[in-house]
């Protein structure tokens, strides 16, 4: 027998799936150990792997070892590290996404991730926009119930998002906040024509004079902040 190398995806990552010898099986790292494996019926000469739990080939696509029945591999892709699919399903990491229209499904940014470990991401299809997040363990995809236009919804930053109505900190609608004159300062703070926000938190800030400095400061006419709170002295 001969030694089992980690297949990778075509950004050089490593996968969860493993060949030797003209035979791939499933078995993460984590699971080494316990010599826990899927062996999956593939062809090597079609065969692509897509991320740590997906790979395809000409005939078959599957997830985490497990055959996805009727799913065809045809334009089964990746749309970043949070959306993979096609034409028929989407998936996350966790699952399903459960995309209502996912042959119209785009991913609306390269993803982002919190701290370097949960990743997130807004897609949206023809009739709704959609947030993840993996710092849950909701397995899909929730829908911004409140956008009632997809078509006029842009990203403005990884927090941050406004469609024709309302601006978006994740999935939550900032309140107040004028998607017309709603800008992003920095990772900490935003600020509209008459508000300013850390997240979607709104602060007792004057928007007219208000600056961003350093390390999590900033400051208007009257006061000092950091992180949007009023430094006092």
């Amino acid at each position: 027998m001969g030694y089992a190398r980690i297949l990778k995806d075509s950004n050089g990552k490593m996968s969860g799936y493993r060949e030797c010898d003209g035979e791939v099986a499933f078995m993460p790292e984590q699971q080494s150990y316990e010599n826990i494996f899927r062996r999956v019926k593939i062809d090597i000469e079609t065969m692509e792997v897509l991320n740590h739990d997906f790979i395809k080939d000409k005939h078959r696509v599957y997830r985490c070892g497990m055959l996805l029945r009727g799913i065809v591999p045809d334009d089964f892709h990746v749309y970043n590290p949070v959306y993979i699919g096609n034409h028929q399903v989407i998936y996350t990491p966790y699952g399903d996404a459960k995309i209502v229209h996912p042959s119209t499904f785009q991913a609306l940014d390269s993803g982002a991730q919190y701290e370097g470990r949960y990743w997130y991401s807004y897609g949206r299809d023809e009739e709704f926009v959609y947030f993840f997040t993996g710092s849950t363990e909701t397995r899909h995809a929730v829908k911004l119930k409140a956008c009632q236009n997809p078509n006029t919804f842009s990203v403005l930053s990884e927090k941050y998002a406004k469609d024709d109505k309302h601006v978006y900190c994740e999935h939550v609608v900032v309140k107040k906040a004028n998607p017309a004159t709603f800008v992003v300062l920095n990772s900490n703070y935003a600020r509209d024509d008459k508000h300013v926000y850390v997240g979607d938190r709104l602060i007792e800030a004057d928007a007219k004079t208000f600056s961003v400095l350093q390390d999590g400061y900033a400051k208007d006419q009257t006061h000092l902040f950091l992180l949007g709170n009023i430094v006092e002295g």
